[in-house]
């Protein structure tokens, strides 16, 4: 019978958010969602300021990631981001603070610098509200470690 595991690992520049054996991977890409299992087929892909879903030992866990890349092998994915935290980690209320606080700002007259910078904010805390929104989902229907 074919492994139906694959080493998955996930850093930033601080730090290595992740490692283990996985059965499955989702996260966004600029083009989508993505889902990785064992036997994939290689692949370079960018990696969208995204929620990130990994099935390990049955359980699935959340996280929110930023922008970055991953490098996708038969038996192997790592993810190169900017940042990753776990969902039940995040404070709702300070994301939720900083989305009101982009979304104020974009809507000001911005160089272009400024608004992309602004985009990348908002678009980093409406990830962190969707990893809290589907952890909390997630956990009413089962426990996870």
């Amino acid at each position: 019978m074919e492994n139906s595991r694959f080493s998955l690992t996930a850093l930033t520049p601080e730090k290595q958010f992740f490692s283990a054996e996985v059965t499955e991977v989702v996260f966004s890409t600029p083009e989508g969602r993505l889902g990785i299992m064992a036997g994939h087929s290689p692949m370079v892909v960018s990696v969208s300021e995204c929620i990130m879903e990994i099935l390990a030992d049955g359980e699935w866990k959340i996280a929110a990631i930023g922008q970055g890349f991953a490098e996708i092998e038969y038996d192997k994915a790592e993810f190169y981001v900017d940042t990753a935290e776990w969902a039940d980690e995040i404070d709702a209320v300070r994301a939720k603070d900083a989305l009101e606080r982009a979304d104020r700002r974009i809507r000001s007259h911005l160089s272009l610098k400024e608004y992309l910078r602004t985009q990348a904010a908002m678009n980093r805390a409406l990830a962190r509200l969707k990893a809290v929104e589907s952890f909390t989902a997630l956990g009413s229907r089962h426990e996870l470690k």
